[in-house]
């Protein structure tokens, strides 16, 4: 068994997607594997990503694709790789780890912490009367509009009082469109008169949206969201799940279900010592 097996068999990720993963991010990867008679039994992957992390850019890693193949559980595989790649993070500097957790049990021994919980629209037949923004594919826009369009981003997370979030950039959203391509979705920017009001990733699995991000300010939330379901579902009362609802709690009405779990989407440890117990302020997706 190699990675790619491994991630499948763990995962049940689509070929496509495995293929983006391996060619896209995996080659960015500090990769931790154990192998018994030459087959891959545990990996994890520990993937930089440029951060703000309270006023200051940094690079920290995100740890992904940790498993283990079913008969090898149990032996400590995990553990290995995990405080392995935690030291190697500590000794390159790096300020903290973060990972999005299948169970928080596993990880909090390890001094992993939940700083994020994912807030939930769930959208069927919503109507509002709040007009639309008009909605343009990522890649449509000029070289122009695309940064404009990056840059309000940045703006908008840098005026948010957030701890920690990923960095945005022009080169950022470019990345996030491949992924979201490798998902059959795709990112779009929303703008009324050339003037950005908002940017959006959004997946299309098993005939169901998911607008995995909505970066917006609140007051414009409504019309965005308006907006978003009316280009995707192209004005039928299909349900629309936006997983990222930070930015959408002035969207009220008939056709709206909110959720809010209770388990983290986000864990984080701190790396550098002395290590902060107080809350932080988090915004990261777990596609990104």
């Amino acid at each position: 068994m190699d990675h790619k097996e491994l991630w499948k068999v763990a995962f049940g990720d689509t070929d496509k997607y495995i293929s983006y993963y391996f060619k896209e991010k995996a080659r960015l990867s500090r990769v931790y594997s154990k192998y018994e008679d030459g087959s891959l039994v545990s990996m994890m992957f520990f993937t930089p990503y440029e951060v703000m992390y309270r006023g200051k850019e940094c690079v920290c890693p995100y740890i992904v694709g940790v498993a283990t193949e079913a008969s090898h559980r149990r032996r400590g595989y995990m553990r290995m790789l995990l405080e392995q790649g935690l030291l190697e993070a500590e000794e390159r500097g790096c300020n903290l780890a973060f990972l999005c957790p299948a169970d928080e049990k596993i990880y909090e021994p390890f001094g992993f912490r939940g700083v994020q919980y994912r807030k939930q629209l769930i959208v069927s037949g919503y109507e509002t009367v709040c007009g639309q923004y008009e909605v343009s594919r990522f890649t449509a826009l000029t070289e122009d509009e695309k940064t404009k369009a990056a840059d309000f981003a940045a703006h908008l997370l840098a005026s948010s009082g957030f701890d920690l979030y990923m960095k945005r950039s022009m080169a950022y959203f470019e990345r996030v469109r491949k992924e979201m391509a490798a998902l059959d979705g795709d990112v779009l920017v929303l703008r009324e008169n050339e003037t950005v009001r908002g940017i959006v990733a959004y997946t299309y699995e098993e005939g169901k949206f998911d607008v995995t991000e909505l970066l917006c300010a609140e007051a414009d939330g409504p019309k965005a969201v308006e907006s978003i379901c009316r280009f995707l579902a192209n004005g039928s009362a299909e349900e629309i799940v936006f997983s990222d609802g930070q930015f959408l709690d002035q969207v009220e009405g008939a056709g709206i279900i909110r959720k809010t779990e209770q388990k983290p989407s986000i864990m984080l440890r701190e790396l550098v010592e002395p290590r902060s117990a107080e809350k932080i302020r988090v915004y990261i997706n777990d596609i990104t």
